[in-house]
């Protein structure tokens, strides 16, 4: 694929909208769950475990919730689906973006285990700034694969197009 600078530029400004998305997403302060406690996991597969039980338990739509009939499109989006099914799901797809956007944004090729790495650091760094500054998000190693399995996606979608 032979890109020109517009392109170029184009795909960098909008990896630039996506990366503001991604620190608003993962990196502000959510008010509404401060523990002032260190919340950690660092054994791999622990909550996706979890998060699979409750799914096979409960399902991954959330019954009740749309048994009062909601009409507020707001609440349709953020409420349908269980908390476990939004947690594995949006794990994935949060770093999709950066799997496709950052091959494009780029003049040269990007091969799989440069993507790799910007993916795995990305997810890394977004962790570890969770665990030493924000007292109201969870540091979880099984961010770190879900998130690594996303952006891989991403990338593999990219290749797929190239």
């Amino acid at each position: 694929m032979n890109k020109n600078n517009r392109v170029v530029f184009l795909f960098k400004l909008l990896l630039l909208a996506y990366l503001g998305f991604l620190f608003i997403m993962t990196l502000l302060p959510d008010s509404s769950n401060i523990t002032y406690e260190t919340t950690v996991n660092l054994v791999p597969f622990t909550s996706i475990d979890n998060f699979f039980y409750d799914i096979m338990a409960n399902g991954f739509i959330d019954w009740e919730f749309l048994a009062t009939k909601p009409t507020n499109p707001t609440e349709i989006v953020l409420y349908t689906f269980t908390d476990s099914f939004k947690n594995l799901a949006g794990n994935i797809i949060l770093l999709m973006p950066l799997g496709f956007l950052y091959p494009l944004s780029r003049k040269n090729k990007v091969g799989f285990f440069h993507a790799f790495v910007v993916i795995l650091g990305t997810t890394c760094a977004i962790e570890l700034i969770q665990y030493l500054f924000l007292a109201s998000r969870r540091a979880d190693i099984d961010d770190i694969i879900l998130n690594l399995i996303g952006g891989l996606i991403g990338y593999l979608i990219y290749k797929w197009i190239e």
